[in-house]
């Protein structure tokens, strides 16, 4: 009932933006009322990175051993399997429904519990989903642009979407070992994933925090394209977006 509930309420808010999302003014690629509060929170955001998150990839990529690392990114993969499962119901995509429960189901089983990564030799590749692409599927207009403390850029159907992506997920109830089992659910679910997607991508976002004009304007442009091209498309070609230096 807490998630159908939740979800509800995402899916009816976020049907509503294109109702009251501001227009895009000409030759902008994404309508950006709140700008200087983005700002602000971009410029949070960036600080926690540069003292916090940057400095615990660094420590992360140096301190863990390849192969351990590629153990861990596959667990990490795994752990979301659950919730990309649900999304593929929800939008009514039943290969991709049945490819990610056969996926999970060989990992688990023949994988080391998700350690390992056997599915994709079988053809059961990592298919990435999200409630925020449900709700683009489901007609929510994709609003304006915002920046959220700590979780970064998002549209306003992205930041609903994440709200129903914590609502969705199994590892949000867990409550083994009760506060200590609720802290460690909570690392394995956001702390984890972010510092090792902060390592995978070092290069890329230190060229668009710290070296590029505007990060500002990078982070929004990049940010854009690419969910917008993983929504039509289902894949995100970074080779393939324009140069978000340029804008």
């Amino acid at each position: 009932m807490r998630i159908g509930t939740t979800l509800a309420a995402c899916g009816l808010a976020a049907l509503s933006l294109g109702a009251c999302a501001a227009p895009t003014p000409p030759g902008q690629l994404i309508a950006d009322p709140y700008e200087n509060v983005n700002r602000v929170m971009h410029g949070f955001n960036v600080a926690a990175d540069r003292f916090v998150l940057r400095p615990a990839a660094q420590v992360y990529d140096v301190a863990t051993p390849t192969l351990f690392q590629h153990m861990l990114g596959n667990f990490v993969e795994h752990v979301r399997l659950p919730l990309i499962f649900i999304n593929n119901v929800l939008q009514a995509d039943v290969d991709g429904a049945l490819e990610t429960a056969g996926r999970f189901g060989v990992n688990t089983l023949v994988g080391a519990g998700g350690l390992l990564d056997p599915a994709t030799e079988f053809g059961l590749p990592f298919e990435d989903n999200g409630f925020g692409v449900t709700l683009a599927e489901w007609g929510a207009e994709e609003g304006v642009f915002v920046v959220l403390p700590v979780l970064g850029p998002a549209t306003s159907r992205d930041a609903f979407g994440r709200i129903g992506n914590i609502a969705m997920n199994p590892l949000t109830y867990v409550t083994f070992g009760g506060g200590t089992g609720q802290i460690a659910a909570a690392v394995g679910e956001f702390v984890g994933p972010v510092i090792i997607l902060r390592d995978q991508n070092f290069e890329i976002i230190d060229s668009v925090l710290y070296d590029s004009e505007d990060s500002y304007v990078a982070t929004r442009t990049g940010y854009v394209l690419s969910r917008r091209n993983r929504i039509a498309d289902g894949v995100v070609d970074v080779e393939a977006l324009p140069d978000v230096f340029a804008e």
